[in-house]
């Protein structure tokens, strides 16, 4: 017998204010079966070696997080960043921490610095059985820039949620450090920091 294979209709949410119980989606992005140039692959199992998870669960292709940020930065002309390793270990603590909080919720961390949070939900089989499905840094990042359609730099303000690609933008901001890790639910917390942090209130981005 075939199993019809059905996604879960949890939405990517990308960041919250608050802890489990009160937990509010700002953005979200439809999960289809196979979206045109999504490069979903479905794996049953912690990890595999993809762009996605480099060595094991929580390791990101460094290079492919900085090559996605610093094109959307290209584009506004501010200077590329580079890579920080102690803030991609922060980045790993923080994820670790969303992910076993028992219910996968999404907060910040206030560690001091710019920090950008993805959820992605688990594939759910007509059975009941969770896999992890796949997301590049592409388009993790790319998820975020998204919201560039809603910022109106000649005001400075934001129509709607703007504030993800504000700081992968942010001038200012010269270091990036990712991570991602597996809740109990095989859904996915992708954490990324930025020092200096950006978003800071009566500025520009660039």
């Amino acid at each position: 017998m075939i199993i019809t294979k059905i996604l879960s209709i949890l939405p990517l949410v990308f960041f919250t204010l608050t802890a489990c119980a009160q937990t509010q989606a700002i953005s979200e992005d439809s999960v289809t079966d196979q979206p045109e140039g999504s490069g979903i692959v479905l794996i049953n199992k912690y990890y595999e070696e993809t762009d996605t998870f480099a060595e094991g669960v929580g390791t990101v292709d460094s290079t492919a997080m900085l090559s996605a940020h610093n094109r959307w930065r290209a584009e506004v002309g501010v200077p590329d960043l580079v890579w920080s390793e102690s803030l991609a270990q922060a980045a790993q603590i923080w994820a670790e921490h969303l992910s076993n909080n028992g219910c996968c919720a999404m907060y910040h961390s206030g560690g001091g610095y710019g920090e950008n949070i993805y959820k992605v939900s688990a594939v759910v089989w007509s059975n009941g059985r969770r896999e992890i499905q796949t997301r590049t840094p592409l388009q993790i990042v790319d998820g975020w820039a998204s919201e560039a359609k809603n910022y109106d730099y000649e005001n400075n303000t934001c129509n709607g949620i703007c504030g993800h690609y504000t700081q992968i933008i942010w001038r200012d901001s010269t270091e990036l450090g990712c991570a991602v890790a597996i809740c109990p639910d095989k859904a996915q917390m992708w954490v990324c920091n930025y020092a200096p942090v950006g978003n800071i209130e009566g500025q520009r981005p660039y």
